[in-house]
C-alpha cells in the first residue's frame, strides 16, 4: 500500500507550475500567496485524479452469457446437442431398447468430440498470430549489425551471448 500511496502522490512538478500559472496574480501580496497555493492544490488534486484507473461496471450473467454465445455461437449449439443425445440414450435405455440407447450414446461421445473440438478452435483462432516474424525488426539497433541468423540487429544481450559461446 505504501508504494501505491507513494507512486500515486508523486506529482510531475511541472506540471503543478503550468496550472498555477494560469492564474493570473500581479502582486505578490498574502492573498496572491493563497491563490496561487489554492492553484497548486487544485492542479495537484487534478492530477491525482488523473493517475487513478477507470473502473468498469461488473457484467451480469446474463450480459456475460449473451456475449460468449456471440463470441462462440457452436459451443452452445453442441452442448444442446449433447444433452438431447444423452437424455434420448436414457430414455432409450429406461424402455429397454439397448440398440437405440448404445446409438444415443456414441452419437452423445461424437456430439461431445465435436463441441470440444469447437471451442478448441475457437481459442486456436483467438490466439492466432498473422504476423510474419514476429519479433523481426529490420535495420534497429546500434551499428547495423545483424543478429543471428541475420533476423535483427544484434543487441547487448547477444553480443554477451556470442562471447560467451566463443570461450
Amino acid at each position: 500500500m505504501g508504494t501505491t500511496t507513494s507512486s500515486i502522490l508523486k506529482i510531475n512538478t511541472t506540471e503543478m507550475e503550468e496550472a498555477a500559472s494560469t492564474t493570473t496574480t500581479t502582486t505578490t501580496s498574502t492573498t496572491d500567496v493563497k491563490t496561487d497555493t489554492e492553484a497548486m492544490a487544485q492542479a495537484q488534486l487534478e492530477i491525482q485524479m488523473q493517475s487513478i484507473p477507470k473502473m468498469n461496471a461488473t457484467e451480469t450473467f446474463e450480459q456475460k452469457l449473451y456475449r460468449k454465445f456471440s463470441e462462440q455461437p457452436l459451443v452452445p449449439i453442441g452442448c444442446l446437442t449433447t444433452a438431447y443425445f444423452l437424455s434420448s440414450g436414457i430414455k432409450s435405455f429406461y424402455n429397454r431398447d439397448p440398440v437405440r440407447s448404445q446409438k444415443m450414446m456414441r452419437l452423445r461421445v461424437g456430439s461431445q468430440f465435436a463441441t470440444i473440438m469447437i471451442f478448441v478452435g475457437y481459442m486456436g483462432m483467438n490466439s492466432f498470430n498473422l504476423e510474419f516474424a514476429p519479433g523481426y525488426h529490420p535495420g534497429g539497433g546500434s551499428g547495423g549489425e545483424s543478429g543471428v541468423g541475420g533476423v535483427g540487429a544484434s543487441s547487448s544481450l547477444d553480443k554477451e551471448d556470442k562471447k560467451e559461446m566463443e570461450s
